[in-house]
């Protein structure tokens, strides 16, 4: 019986990060034509004059930050995986 209880501790593991990723997707999916209008309207103000470099610099940092999200969540949940993993093991 506990290879059972491993095979199904196993299976909501996977079923944990599959929804993980599913859900860290589509929230940056909706979040991407957001950072399109704040974009689009930071360039018109920076073609106007109306905002300053720093202005401009902090906007490419967080264009930066906004990129690295997918990565920053794969990154998140393999260390949540492993970390699981090895509880599980019992160590």
């Amino acid at each position: 019986m506990k290879g059972i209880e491993d095979e199904e501790g196993i299976a909501y593991g996977l079923v944990a990060v599959l929804m993980f990723l599913a859900m860290a997707s589509l929230i940056f999916i909706c979040l991407i034509p957001v950072m399109n209008n704040i974009t689009g309207v930071t360039n018109d103000m920076a073609a106007d004059g109306d905002i300053g470099i720093q202005t401009m610099g902090a906007m490419e940092w967080g264009l930066g930050l906004f990129a690295a999200i997918p990565i920053l969540a794969l990154l998140g949940i393999m260390a949540w995986a492993y970390i699981r993993a090895l509880e599980e093991r019992g160590e």
